[in-house]
C-alpha cells in the first residue's frame, strides 16, 4: 500500500543541503553534483538540484540538472537543461511525483530562456520504463540513440584482455616516436603550452590544472599523457567515482596518432597499475562511456570490452524543444 502524502514541499537545494539527498542518485553523480553545485554557488543558474520533501521531512524525490551549451545548425547559440538524474524514493513511486519534478524543471528552463530539455535514459535499468513513459514521444519528446555506459570489475577475463592489449602495444611500439609519461601532479610548462595551444587553435585540451575548482579531480596516479618531441599529443585522465571504482573519463590522441600504439599503451598502463598490479591498493572496478557516433572506436570497444563487461548499458537520448516566441 502506497503511503499517503498529505503535503509536499518542492525546494531547490544548495551546496550545504545537497549532500543529505545524494543517496537518491547514482555513485557516478554524487561527487560530481556536490562539486558542481559548490563551484557554481547558491546564486548560479548553471546547476540545479530540485527536491521533494514530505511534511515530516521525508526525502521523497530528487532531480539533478545542468545548463549546457548545445550545438545547433544555426549560428545562434542554444542552451538546454540536461537532466542528469531523476529519482523518486521507492515507497512514493507511481503517484506522479516524477512528473512533478520534470514539469518543475521544464518551467525553470523556460523561465531561464533555455531552448529545451535533454534527458539521457539508460535502457537496462530498473527506472528505464518509468523514464521512457515520462518522456514519451506523444508528449512532444524526440528520441535518438545515445552513448553506452560500460562497467567492469577485476576478473580473469579482463586480465586476459589486458595481456592481449599489452602484446599489441609491444608490437606497435617497437619503432614508436612517442613516450608515455605520468600525468603531472601540478602544472608544468609542457602542460601549460598544450592548454595555450588549444585555446589559440581550437583543438582538444586536457584539464587546466591551474583551475582550483573542478567538478572532479584527476586520479593522477592512474592518469597518463603521451609525448612526441616533448609536446603533449594525447592523454588518458581518470577519476574516482567511489573508493572502489575508477572512471576512465578523458581519452584522447591527436589526429594521425590513433594507430601508432599510443592510445593502447596509455590504456594498458593505467589498467595494469590500477587494477592488476601487485599493490595492496588495487581498485576492483572501472567504468567508462563509449560513443557510438565514433563508429570505428565504438566497434573496437564493443568487440573487446562487451564480452568481459559487468554491464553494457545503452543510453537513449530524449529531447524536448520549446517553442520559441514570435518576434
Amino acid at each position: 500500500m502506497k503511503p499517503i502524502i498529505p503535503a509536499i514541499q518542492l525546494q531547490q537545494l544548495h551546496a550545504d543541503t545537497l549532500p543529505a539527498w545524494l543517496h537518491l542518485t547514482s555513485p557516478l553523480l554524487r561527487s560530481y553534483a556536490n562539486a558542481a553545485l559548490g563551484i557554481n554557488g547558491p546564486d548560479s543558474n548553471n546547476f540545479i538540484a530540485l527536491a521533494l520533501e514530505g511534511e515530516s521531512r521525508e526525502q521523497i524525490g530528487l532531480l539533478l540538472a545542468e545548463v549546457m551549451d548545445w550545438p545547433t545548425k544555426n549560428e545562434a547559440a542554444a542552451q538546454r537543461l540536461c537532466i542528469h538524474s531523476l529519482c523518486v524514493a521507492k515507497p512514493y513511486r507511481r503517484q506522479g511525483l516524477g512528473r512533478l519534478l520534470l514539469t518543475q524543471s521544464q518551467q525553470w528552463a523556460i523561465a531561464h530562456h533555455l531552448s529545451g530539455l535533454h534527458m539521457p535514459v539508460p535502457l537496462q535499468s530498473q527506472s528505464s520504463e518509468a523514464l521512457l513513459t515520462l518522456t514519451a514521444t506523444k508528449g512532444g519528446w524526440t528520441s535518438t540513440p545515445g552513448n553506452v555506459v560500460v562497467r567492469l570489475s577485476v576478473s580473469a577475463a579482463v586480465e586476459t584482455l589486458l595481456r592481449r592489449l599489452e602484446l599489441v602495444v609491444e608490437r606497435q611500439s617497437r619503432n614508436a616516436s612517442w613516450q608515455i609519461a605520468p600525468f603531472p601532479k601540478s602544472p608544468t610548462t609542457t602542460f601549460q603550452e598544450r592548454i595555450t595551444k588549444a585555446e589559440q587553435a581550437d583543438i582538444a585540451t586536457p584539464l587546466n590544472l591551474d583551475q582550483e575548482s573542478l567538478p572532479w579531480q584527476p586520479a593522477v596516479d592512474y592518469s597518463r599523457i603521451v609525448l612526441s618531441e616533448g609536446q603533449i599529443i594525447g592523454w588518458l585522465i581518470t577519476h574516482y567515482v567511489s573508493a572502489d571504482c575508477l572512471r576512465y573519463a578523458k581519452f584522447w590522441v591527436d589526429p594521425g596518432w590513433e594507430h601508432t600504439g599510443a592510445p593502447l599503451a596509455m590504456l594498458a598502463s593505467v589498467m595494469r597499475s590500477a587494477h592488476f598490479s601487485e599493490s595492496t591498493n588495487v581498485i576492483p572496478k572501472g567504468c567508462f562511456i563509449s560513443h557510438p557516433s565514433n563508429q570505428p572506436l565504438h566497434h573496437w570497444v564493443e568487440k573487446q570490452f562487451k564480452p568481459v563487461s559487468d554491464s553494457w548499458c545503452q543510453i537513449e537520448n530524449r529531447d524536448l524543444l520549446f517553442q520559441q516566441p514570435q518576434e
